[in-house]
């Protein structure tokens, strides 16, 4: 017959308590902390792409009125969408030119990529098309008169 006494019980648990490895508990903890940690970092992720959209937004609101405004001024649209830093490429038209309109910072998107502007032909509406590819190139942001 086998008798346990109370200090064979203790001598056993602080046997299992040196025993190398992880408990389950602790396994089991470390991943719902790596689990809370990717949530957040992809929350971010998604907020950083929502406020790059609408600054991408402002920005084309903003090149729209510069694009009004050198139409105002030199009395047609530019070519190209580097003329509102430029100037017109038309030596005729530089005579009416006064200052830029939009710095070569303004002329890109919060990614970093320029826009894409096209003008249209003449009489057309909307008169241009200027817009974002967004952060995979595949998105089309349109400017709000690229709307109309």
């Amino acid at each position: 017959m086998v008798h346990i006494t109370q200090k064979s019980c203790v001598n056993d648990s602080r046997m299992r308590r040196n025993k190398p490895g992880f408990s389950l508990i602790e396994i089991t903890i470390v991943i719902m902390i790596i689990g809370v940690l990717a949530a957040g970092a992809f929350g971010g992720l998604r907020m950083l792409q929502r406020v790059k959209a609408s600054t991408t937004n402002s920005k084309l609101a903003a090149l729209d009125s510069a694009i009004e405004q050198y139409n105002t001024m030199v009395g047609e649209y530019p070519t190209e969408l580097r003329e509102l830093s430029e100037g017109p490429q038309k030596p005729q038209l530089r005579k009416k030119w006064g200052e830029p309109v939009a710095t070569e910072d303004e002329l890109k998107d919060a990614w970093g990529k320029e826009f894409v502007y096209t003008l249209g032909a003449k009489g057309a509406r909307p008169p241009y098309s200027l817009e974002s590819t967004g952060s995979t190139g595949d998105a089309h942001i349109l400017s709000p008169k690229s709307q109309e």
